[in-house]
């Protein structure tokens, strides 16, 4: 089995969990087939007590043909307060209601201040600096022939979830993420869990910006979005 990478904090200072109760949590991901897939052990801890809204989808990245930049998901703290992501779990559905699949974060430190962005993804935390969080070991593509594994594909269209223990912190539904650079919540305004329910808040951020070490569109992770037009 793979091991967790270890993650790197948002939040510039740690802090004590919110308080909470002891939740048992259940296996990783949900698997119907051995080579996309990996049951991983339960995870156990605290749960913190977070509202709904308390976290905000805000932006997704997914597979593209001309692009070496890793397929990621990014959320925004619209609390007032710092959150531990531990057994934060985020679950995705095809839209025509079939192939369930989640995983969970299981980084002890990773935390989110308030005000602030964690960018969760199929990729290096290391060689990759936008990602915070490696969905890989969870969350991948094993090859039959040399048994490597790789982050499995995001969804083109889907239904994603956002939970911690029993507490649904934000659910959206998209329709089609761009071949080109990312599917964007309007950043006019902090991201809101109730304004990224609106088709209309979203947009493609499709902006180059410039010669860099990466080839494709990057979108803006771990930073606010430029408002959609």
């Amino acid at each position: 089995m793979p091991l967790v990478s270890s993650g790197k904090p948002v939040a510039p200072h740690r802090r004590s969990p919110l308080p909470g109760r002891a939740f048992p949590i259940v296996a990783a991901l949900v698997v119907t087939n051995p080579v996309t897939a990996c049951v991983r052990a339960p995870l156990t801890g605290n749960c913190p007590n977070v509202e709904a809204g308390a976290l905000v989808v805000s932006e997704i990245y997914g597979k593209q043909a001309n692009s070496s930049y890793s397929q990621w998901i990014e959320l925004y703290n619209a609390s007032d307060e710092t959150i531990p992501l531990k057994t934060l779990r985020l679950n995705f559905l095809r839209l025509d209601d079939t192939d369930p699949v989640a995983f969970f974060i299981r980084d002890e430190a990773l935390e989110l201040a308030a005000g602030e962005y964690v960018v969760i993804g199929g990729g290096d935390l290391e060689t990759e600096p936008y990602l915070d969080y490696d969905y890989t070991p969870d969350y991948y593509t094993r090859d039959p022939k040399t048994l490597l594994i790789s982050p499995r594909d995001l969804y083109g269209a889907a239904r994603l979830k956002i939970a911690l223990c029993d507490v649904v912190l934000d659910e959206i539904k998209y329709d089609d993420l761009p071949g080109a650079g990312s599917l964007a919540l309007d950043g006019s305004s902090p991201p809101d869990a109730a304004a990224n329910d609106d088709d209309a808040n979203w947009c493609v951020d499709d902006r180059d910006i410039g010669p860099g070490t990466e080839i494709g569109l990057p979108g803006s992770p771990r930073e606010a979005n430029p408002p959609c037009p």
